[in-house]
């Protein structure tokens, strides 16, 4: 696991488009047409954190679904949260 330095996360949020730095965290707001496809976006995203061994907090609320991905123990944001934040990226589009 490496830290990454604020240029880095700076440069790695522009290819990540919505996604935000809150903390030591990545945060995205996801909007979905159904409250299906939330949860079935959450389903197919757990895959992906599961087979990086890294979770993120999921906040759902019907159709919308926030997603921060960082442990609140880290003291910067980690390449793992970057390369979680593209996977869901890759699922969501």
């Amino acid at each position: 696991m490496s830290s990454l330095t604020a240029d880095q996360v700076a440069l790695q949020l522009e290819s990540l488009p919505e996604w935000s730095k809150d903390g030591n965290s990545l945060v995205k707001t996801y909007t979905f047409a159904e409250f299906s496809d939330a949860i079935s976006f959450m389903v197919r995203g757990a895959f992906s954190a599961q087979s990086l061994e890294h979770y993120p907090v999921w906040q759902n609320d019907h159709n919308v679904l926030t997603v921060r991905i960082g442990d609140p123990e880290q003291s910067a944001v980690q390449s793992r949260d970057v390369q979680l934040a593209k996977r869901l990226e890759s699922i969501a589009h």
